[in-house]
């Protein structure tokens, strides 16, 4: 189930609990955003929007498809506010933002994520419903016209190319590495690294955006080369990546180069 409805300066998105519904839900509020003049980068939008709806989907609804998410998105004044609900019985908001992950952890970060990335943060007392708040650069009301609701996006299978250059492996990603494409090149580098001799480097130049289940896929696969005594290297690493690896302190893990 995916329903959009306009609403006076914003869109409502309801939707089954899955990682696929979530990546179209991401891409439907990306398309409305971009059609009010909006400058600059939306990377810390779309960063924002995926781990408000991972947390919704993974660990508020527990990924049921029978339960269902709400995320309503408003654009006033420069601001943008996103508003995201579940279903499941809520946790201890307080707790887990006041207990960030340790650096060898391969998941909780996403509450990290949003409280560095949001102007504001703000769980309702259960904890199954989030606010953020974020100013975007050019924004404004939507215009009187809504926008029609873009067509479901087919998304190809996550392929990556795999090659050795100066005695390195180099795993070369084709998309973003977010949940819905995690279990795959989780399943292919485990594989890479129990028969790896060497190096590895996960050349990023065409990846734009990982989430925080991504940020635990790499460390997972940092942890188990540390444990060969082997190195991993990121590289082609875009700006906006670099700031955000590096403000979660994972060039303490691992190296991160420029593109």
């Amino acid at each position: 189930m995916f329903e959009i409805q306009t609403l006076p300066g914003g869109r409502t998105f309801r939707f089954s609990a899955t990682l696929a519904l979530l990546d179209r839900a991401v891409e439907e509020t990306v398309r409305f955003i971009t059609g009010l003049n909006v400058t600059g980068s939306l990377f810390d939008v779309k960063l924002l929007l995926r781990e408000a709806l991972l947390n919704a989907v993974i660990h508020g609804n527990r990924s049921d498809p029978l339960r269902q998410v709400t995320l309503v998105v408003a654009a006033a004044d420069g601001r943008l506010t996103l508003t995201v609900t579940d279903q499941g019985p809520g946790f201890d908001w307080r707790a887990s933002l006041a207990q960030p992950p340790p650096p060898e952890a391969t998941s909780g970060r996403g509450l990290t994520i949003l409280t560095l990335y949001a102007d504001d943060v703000r769980f309702n007392a259960a904890g199954n419903q989030l606010t953020l708040t974020k100013a975007v650069s050019g924004l404004r009301g939507p215009a009187a016209t809504p926008q029609k609701p873009g067509d479901k996006t087919t998304r190809s299978l996550f392929m990556h190319d795999i090659h050795i250059e100066d005695g390195h492996t180099v795993v070369r990603p084709s998309g973003d590495i977010v949940a819905s494409m995690a279990d795959e090149l989780r399943a292919q580098l485990k594989d890479i690294v129990a028969q790896l001799t060497g190096p590895l480097t996960i050349d990023l130049a065409r990846v734009e955006l990982i989430d925080s289940v991504g940020i635990g896929l790499l460390i997972a696969v940092h942890n188990s080369l540390s444990q060969k005594g082997g190195k991993l290297t990121l590289d082609h690493v875009s700006p906006d990546l670099a700031t955000l690896l590096r403000t979660m302190r994972l060039d303490k893990h691992f190296s991160i180069q420029p593109a």
